[in-house]
């Protein structure tokens, strides 16, 4: 490999939430974490250098992002993602959780239903119900290890008549499915069919795993065009920080109806930082993503074959997408809070709960294999060594 995933990078010191910021697990630094969803890996170098290119210049004042930068996006998703939009569809925006909350106010009203595929990314039941919207769940359905969606039950909630919106998480956090093309194109059908806004959550799109191929919904905007397609540099180059991403807008009408609504809070004006970033990363990034998808489908067969031999109470759902593993643990008959409190205050491990992405989360456990394998085996042995001390509960 030309990158090197296995070198650690010690973050402390650097303001890391993940490494330095654990208050949600009764301390503020000093557990091993697999929690927050960054990784460990340092980003593009050539990102680096753009940033540092920009930090020359003494002024760091109100920032736009033009059509250089927005260009870049577009080459990135038509070259490795068949998306061929003009680069007036892509729009800027501060972050993805952001734009999405600001979607559903600028699309949907007070009472109105989004519906969401549960378990998934707690966020989203954030921005919907604190703004009076009514959250409609359609669980998937869990079988063999393996999440799929209950079509005939999505279809009778869509045509039910409540739901207005619907909030796609593609690949999915946390249960790592990248659909498939006939997945996407029917999600987009059913929408259209019963005249549903489309917020398709694609920021860890470039993340697939196992030669898995992600099908961005705005391929389909030629057959329904009610869509916003969410993205960022976030998850794949490592850089949540810069608090940037693009929202991909086929209709322009729509578009200025997303910019007009994040203008009512202030929210065009991106980190000085990040079109340089954005820049690099969609111009050099293509070798880098596919080694580092590389090194995650081997951290994911690592974790497989570890917890099967050492472990074997504890079931991964095989990843497609994301660095994120949904580790089924029902064998130990524990809700996921009491493993998580228990990994926290006794074997100083920090992971994510399932419960909180609702569904059928209460026993899994989502793991974060985006690290170093030196780190990811401490990991291991640690759960291992949880799982020997536990198995009699």
């Amino acid at each position: 490999m030309k990158y090197d995933f296995n070198k650690v990078q010690d973050r402390i010191g650097s303001d890391s939430i993940k490494w330095e910021k654990q208050l949600k697990f009764g301390t503020k630094t000093g557990l091993l974490p697999f929690w927050i969803a960054d990784t460990d890996f340092a980003t593009l170098p050539e990102a680096v250098e753009a940033m540092k290119k920009r930090l020359e210049h003494p002024v760091f004042g109100y920032t736009t992002t033009g059509e250089r930068t927005l260009e870049t996006v577009r080459g990135w998703y038509k070259r490795r993602h068949q998306v061929d939009l003009p680069v007036s569809a892509f729009s800027p925006s501060e972050g993805v959780v952001t734009s999405i909350w600001f979607s559903i106010r600028g699309f949907t009203q007070p009472g109105d239903g989004v519906l969401v595929f549960t378990p998934v990314y707690d966020p989203f039941f954030a921005v919907i119900n604190n703004q009076g919207r009514k959250q409609v769940d359609c669980p998937l359905v869990y079988s063999e290890g393996r999440y799929t969606i209950d079509w005939e039950d999505l279809e009778k909630k869509l045509a039910g008549g409540d739901v207005k919106a619907m909030i796609f998480c593609n690949p999915h956090n946390p249960v790592g499915r990248v659909w498939t093309e006939d997945e996407v194109r029917n999600i987009v059908e059913l929408c259209k069919k019963y005249s549903i806004w489309l917020f398709s959550d694609e920021i860890h799109g470039d993340v697939v795993l196992y030669g898995h191929q992600y099908t961005s919904a705005a391929r389909f905007a030629d057959v329904y065009d009610h869509m916003l397609v969410y993205t960022a540099i976030s998850k794949t180059f490592n850089m949540a920080g810069l608090h940037s991403s693009c929202t991909i807008i086929p209709n322009p009408e729509y578009k200025k109806i997303q910019e007009d609504t994040l203008r009512q809070a202030w929210l065009m004006s991106p980190n000085c930082m990040a079109n340089s970033a954005i820049e690099a990363c969609y111009t050099y990034g293509d070798e880098w993503v596919d080694e580092q998808n590389a090194y995650l489908t081997e951290n994911a067969e690592f974790v497989t074959s570890y917890l099967k031999e050492h472990a074997p109470q504890i079931k991964p759902v095989k990843p497609e997408g994301t660095y994120l593993m949904w580790l089924d643990c029902s064998g130990l008959s524990m809700t996921s809070e009491e493993m998580v409190k228990i990994l926290a205050s006794e074997y100083k491990m920090a992971v994510g709960g399932g419960a909180g992405y609702q569904g059928n989360g209460e026993h899994f456990l989502r793991f974060n294999i985006g690290c170093p394998r030196e780190t990811l085996e401490k990991g291991m042995e640690i759960l291992a060594q949880f799982v020997a001390d536990k198995k009699g509960v």
